[in-house]
């Protein structure tokens, strides 16, 4: 195989949770009295920053802080988050990947803390070299500088290095780290949008098994 480190994004590409999310949005814009989402609007339009994201579905910043919207969010993600599953695929080709020598790591917006714990909950953990989340400081340092202290950790080239993710926010960590980039398009962002960025794009964990290892 020509690369002998995969970075997985957490929410969407492992975790099956763009249902979940959407539920927790439509939750908050229906006590604003503003318009629910649908998944397939949702996936057209989520991005980072969440800030900016949440203004463009409705959300008015001037009339209350965006903390508590961002807050009603997490809490009702941290209550619900053990209903989800994986994502088809994923656990069994983390257990096939490992056992060809593949290091692998997941690399996520989420407070380490809590990402953890949810990895650690679906059983994922024992399977991993690195579980790398945002650091549990007020702000955070961002995914970009995350997986940049990551890549100086892990002794494998750039080249044979790349992330799997399901969001433009993965395609931009990949360019920020200089590494290849393959999207899936079953979480939080559609095809149309993945595919425009010239990255290879599949429609499932199991597709970009079968590309990897060819």
């Amino acid at each position: 195989m020509k690369y002998k480190h995969i970075i997985w994004d957490w929410n969407g590409t492992l975790l099956n949770d763009t249902a979940l999310c959407v539920e927790m949005l439509n939750s908050s814009l229906e006590k604003r009295n503003l318009k629910p989402i649908s998944i397939d609007e949702y996936r057209k339009k989520f991005l980072f920053p969440i800030k900016t994201f949440y203004e463009s579905v409705g959300f008015d910043f001037s009339k209350e802080p965006f903390e508590i919207t961002n807050e009603e969010f997490h809490s009702g993600f941290e209550k619900n988050f053990k209903k989800l599953a994986l994502q088809p695929n994923a656990l069994s080709t983390i257990k096939k990947l490992k056992k060809k020598g593949i290091t692998q790591s997941i690399l996520s917006a989420t407070i380490q803390r809590k990402l953890n714990n949810q990895v650690k909950y679906f059983g994922l953990d024992s399977f991993l070299d690195n579980i790398v989340g945002l650091s549990n400081t007020p702000s955070g340092f961002g995914k970009e500088y995350e997986g940049r202290e990551l890549l100086l950790n892990v002794l494998i080239p750039s080249e044979e290095t790349i992330i799997v993710g399901d969001s433009m926010l993965d395609y931009n960590v990949s360019q920020s780290l200089n590494i290849s980039c393959a999207l899936i398009y079953n979480g939080h962002n559609n095809m149309e949008r993945l595919a425009a960025t010239g990255s290879k794009t599949f429609p499932n964990i199991r597709s970009f098994y079968d590309w990897i290892t060819n």
